[in-house]
């Protein structure tokens, strides 16, 4: 199922603040529009002292044809506490065979 972006990037909860799910929804539609690829997974979420998230999003960059040596991507994406996209990093790239086992 292909994830289509929102196309408002402000949080719908009256106080402004994006809650958690939002903010994972945000960072979804970010990354979407940047890379044109398919969150696989979502790595980690949370708040900073700030107010804002930091967001970690995992996705297939490149589909091998055994499923073994998928390219991965780990993208960091740093949102505001209104949604505004503040850092969007990609922070590590790997084949599925080395990933950690952790």
């Amino acid at each position: 199922m292909e994830h289509v972006p929102a196309v408002q990037f402000k949080s719908s909860n009256k106080a402004g603040a994006l809650k958690m799910l939002d903010a994972i929804d945000h960072a979804k539609d970010a990354f979407f529009a940047m890379t044109n690829l398919t969150v696989d997974a979502v790595s980690s979420c949370e708040k900073e002292t700030d107010g804002g998230w930091n967001v970690m999003l995992d996705a297939i960059e490149s589909a091998a044809r055994m499923g073994d040596n998928d390219l991965l991507v780990t993208y960091e994406v740093r949102l505001s506490d209104v949604g505004e996209l503040l850092k969007f990093t990609r922070i590590r790239r790997y084949h599925r065979e080395d990933r950690d086992q952790s």
